[in-house]
């Protein structure tokens, strides 16, 4: 009987247990979605930190509508939470104390890089009446737009808006530095004047009345996809030279001696200048590659060519920004840029043939048969290994056919390549070619007979 009551009781405790779970839940959930401000013009929502932030810090007009949910974005490796707004892209640092827990992209210096635009090159002026001088870049902000930048600021001190000019720090935190003087451009198919900055690009239109005059950029809808595309892009793709040169004069590549570059996994960079190949590592931080230890060969260049593989290796050395666009990858150094296409990497290419020496005996049954392709084309230098093929005959017997597989990126036409064999046994070399057999370019073949002699 009592066991029947114990039992009961602890059901109804369970019950209530589960009940008061499911309540708590509920509540939560109702909770979180009370916090949500929702726009049914893009559909998406804004709760949070993002929310608090995105409202009191200037809201449509500063930012936009949102574009994204709230995701993961990474940065230098970093993760973390950002969401993409029409002007903007407001990031979620919880490392930092409020108001450094909310922090805006740098949107203009991306969209400028996206665009192959080295802001380090354009014309700086010297400081003007009436205007706001940046010394840290070189540029002066003036009129319209200064008023703008003036009245406009991220509220890092929780004051809340003041009329007027709002503190330095503060617009600074909104929009960061000028990138650029005034200038036209074409925005949408109209000409506007334009003034770039760290994390917005600000647009005159004298045809509203101000505040209005003055309006941000959508720098957020060109730039969603940003993230998403680059790491996949720039890694595992051959690149091939387009132009090179400075910006305001760039000049066409060699068409008969294309340069490329291969970005490696494995941090490892290659590549041919149109005349040499080159090696080396590389790292990627942020929007910069930096370039370590390219080295290329020495073979003398001629002409066009000479030009070319100049720029390709002044490009490689140290630091420089790297902006990437659908097929099109650009390095930007010192006022000039390497642009490059994506080009479909070709499929792996063979050498075949069989292994066979002309003694009458028969192979151990551990023997092992080692074929190579080399290129041979320096007198000065070991061959250089391209591909390698390792065979246990077993119980077969000569002839041994072959398969060398090879990327056909590696092939220089004017190279010599050759393919040489040896059989061992038991630690032992047994038979080897005393030749070298020329295949693939100048006319040579790539199905060929090894005809190894007997190792002395």
């Amino acid at each position: 009987m009592f066991d029947i009551v114990r039992r009961a009781l602890r059901w109804r405790v369970l019950l209530a247990a589960l009940l008061l779970a499911g309540f708590a839940v509920s509540e939560a959930q109702a909770q979180e979605q009370a916090d949500e401000r929702c726009f049914p013009e893009t559909g998406y929502c804004i709760s949070g930190r993002i929310r608090t932030f995105w409202e009191q810090n200037g809201g449509l007009a500063a930012f936009g509508l949102p574009i994204s949910p709230q995701r993961e974005e990474s940065f230098e490796g970093e993760p973390f939470q950002a969401q993409w707004f029409e002007r903007a892209r407001l990031e979620l640092h919880p490392e930092n104390q409020p108001p450094y827990d909310v922090q805006l992209g740098r949107l203009g210096a991306l969209q400028l890089l996206q665009e192959g635009r080295d802001w380090f090159a354009f014309p700086r002026s010297e400081p003007r009446e009436e205007c706001l001088f940046f010394p840290e870049t070189g540029h002066n902000v003036c009129g319209a737009f200064l008023r703008a930048w003036q009245a406009n600021g991220i509220d890092l001190d929780g004051s809340g808006p003041v009329a007027g000019a709002q503190p330095y720090a503060e617009s600074l935190a909104l929009f960061g530095l000028p990138l650029s003087d005034e200038m036209t451009e074409t925005v949408e198919g109209q000409e506007y004047t334009v003034q770039w900055f760290e994390r917005a690009r600000f647009e005159l239109h004298p045809e509203n009345q101000p505040p209005y005059d003055v309006l941000l950029g959508r720098l957020g809808a060109a730039l969603v996809g940003y993230n998403e595309a680059t790491p996949a892009t720039l890694i595992g793709t051959l690149w091939r030279l387009e132009s090179f040169g400075p910006d305001s004069a760039p000049v066409e590549a060699v068409a008969a001696s294309p340069a490329t570059i291969d970005f490696g996994s494995d941090s490892r960079v290659s590549g041919m200048t149109g005349c040499n190949g080159f090696g080396g590592s590389y790292r990627v931080e942020g929007d910069e590659i930096v370039f370590e230890s390219i080295i290329s060969t020495l073979r003398a260049c001629d002409g066009p060519v000479n030009q070319q593989e100049r720029e390709v290796l002044r490009a490689l050395q140290g630091r420089v920004r790297y902006a990437l666009s659908a097929n099109q990858l650009r390095l930007l150094y010192d006022g000039s840029t390497l642009t490059f296409v994506a080009s479909q990497p070709p499929t792996a290419a063979t050498v075949t043939g069989t292994v066979t020496y002309r003694e009458r005996i028969a192979l151990p049954p551990d023997a092992r048969v080692q074929v190579l392709l080399l290129d041979i084309s320096r007198q000065d230098a070991p061959a250089t290994q391209i591909a390698e093929a390792l065979i246990e005959p077993g119980a077969r017997q000569v002839p041994i056919p072959f398969t060398l597989t090879y990327d056909p990126r590696q092939i220089d036409e004017r190279n010599t390549y050759a393919v040489r064999a040896t059989i061992e046994a038991g630690g032992q070399l047994l038979f080897t070619t005393t030749e070298a057999v020329l295949v693939i370019t100048q006319g040579h073949p790539t199905t060929v007979e090894l005809v190894l002699q007997g190792a002395s």
